[in-house]
This record gives structure tokens, C-alpha cells and sequence, in this order.
């Protein structure tokens, strides 16, 4: 739970109910392998690698994570705890990903200070 504290950084508190787990009872009675959503969530890149090793798509999105250096980060981390590296990694990550049809080319400027 979010609390905003104005002229200070927000402060975030566990929820009661949940325990900030972000499930209700009844969705995290449901597991896959053994592992609720918020197991999974709490993942890192490297260690769902391995869980998911027989889910192609799902592990060719985490190898591109991966690949480009996140793979530290997990899973249900909050985009809003990234650096901005972080994130123009993830932005990355999410374009190499996608399927390519031969036809696309990538223009990379690296910038200087």
C-alpha cells in the first residue's frame, strides 16, 4: 500500500491481508510446478531461466532479458525501481524480443557526456 507522504519519498507498506503477496487467498492456493504467482514474481530473471526451460516463448523473452544484462531484476520487480539503464535495458529487451522478419535494422547512438 502506497502512502504518500508529500513533501518526502513515498512510503510503501505491506498490505494486511495479503501480506504483499498482491494475490488474494484463493489465487495463491492455485500453483504451476509447485510455485504460486507470487513465488514466480519473486523470481529472477536467471532463476525463471531455468523454471520455465520448457516454455519457449515465455523463455525467449527471459533469455533476452538476460542477454542484456538484467538478469538480477525479478520478475514482479516495479518499473518504478529501475534506474534508467534498467529500463532502457528493459525497452531493449522487449524490441529484441519481438519476432523478426528480416526486414529491420537497428541504429544504436551511444551517448556522450
Amino acid at each position: 500500500i502506497k502512502i504518500e507522504m508529500h513533501f518526502l519519498p513515498d512510503v510503501y507498506v505491506p498490505c494486511e491481508v495479503c501480506k504483499g503477496k498482491r494475490y488474494n487467498r484463493e489465487t495463491l492456493e492455485i500453483k504451476f510446478r509447485g510455485k504460486t504467482i507470487a513465488d514466480i514474481l519473486e523470481m529472477q530473471v536467471e532463476e525463471a531461466l531455468d523454471f520455465f526451460q520448457n516454455h519457449p516463448r515465455i523463455k525467449r523473452r527471459l533469455q533476452t532479458l538476460y542477454d542484456v544484462g538484467l538478469s538480477y531484476i525479478k520478475l514482479g520487480q516495479s518499473a518504478t525501481t529501475l534506474s534508467g539503464g534498467e529500463a532502457q535495458r528493459v525497452k531493449l529487451a522487449t524490441e529484441l524480443a519481438k519476432r523478426s522478419n528480416g526486414r529491420t535494422i537497428y541504429i544504436l547512438d551511444e551517448p556522450t557526456t
